[in-house]
């Protein structure tokens, strides 16, 4: 097993090759998050007593109903992204046919799968963002899954991986992909 920074592990297999990065996160931002899902999970329980409560009219029920969906759908999503921090691994799996990316919680996910020989070497890229853009700092933020730092295209749509590499680390995983695809590719 060969690694690749902090995160990234790579395992060259007689017929195929695997990559896993690792989703975890420091131990105070998992805490953060957990109080976080406490706290949140509290407020629906205070949305959902006032909804229940035989005392308010019905325009307060509408908004406590409307509510309650804004926060369902947040609670879901952070619940989500403590589980991809926790439990979260991204497999990817090239070989002569295939080239398959999984985001996986728990073991539980579907792998995306590519031809390996639509996907040109030349065209895996690590992306390359501003450090003090908006975006580049939203989106290496803990409490979001993010958004992936290296892409290829197929068919001309780019596809995401490598959620959340920092720059160096990113450039290695493109290079690393780039080297394995080249050895799969059939001329």
């Amino acid at each position: 097993m060969k690694t690749i920074g902090d995160r990234i592990s790579l395992k060259n297999h007689e017929n195929y090759t695997t990559l896993i990065i690792s989703t975890k996160i420091e131990r105070w931002k998992e805490t953060l998050m957990l109080t976080w899902i406490v706290a949140w999970t509290f407020c629906g329980a205070v949305f959902l007593y006032f909804l229940l409560d035989q005392e308010i009219n019905k325009d307060e029920k509408l908004f406590m109903f409307i509510v309650l969906i804004f926060w369902a759908y947040f609670e879901y999503r952070i619940v989500k992204t403590f589980l991809w921090r926790k439990y979260g691994v991204e497999y990817i799996k090239i070989d002569e046919d295939k080239f398959s990316i999984k985001k996986s919680i728990l073991s539980y996910g579907k792998a995306k799968e590519y031809f390996t020989q639509q996907i040109e070497p030349k065209k895996v890229e690590s992306l390359k963002q501003n450090p003090k853009s908006f975006s580049k700092v939203m989106n290496d933020s803990f409490w979001i899954i993010g958004e992936g730092a290296v892409r290829f295209e197929d068919k001309g749509n780019y596809i995401y991986f490598g959620h959340q590499l920092e720059s160096e680390e990113s450039e290695k995983l493109a290079k690393e992909v780039r080297r394995v695809l080249k050895k799969y590719k059939r001329n």
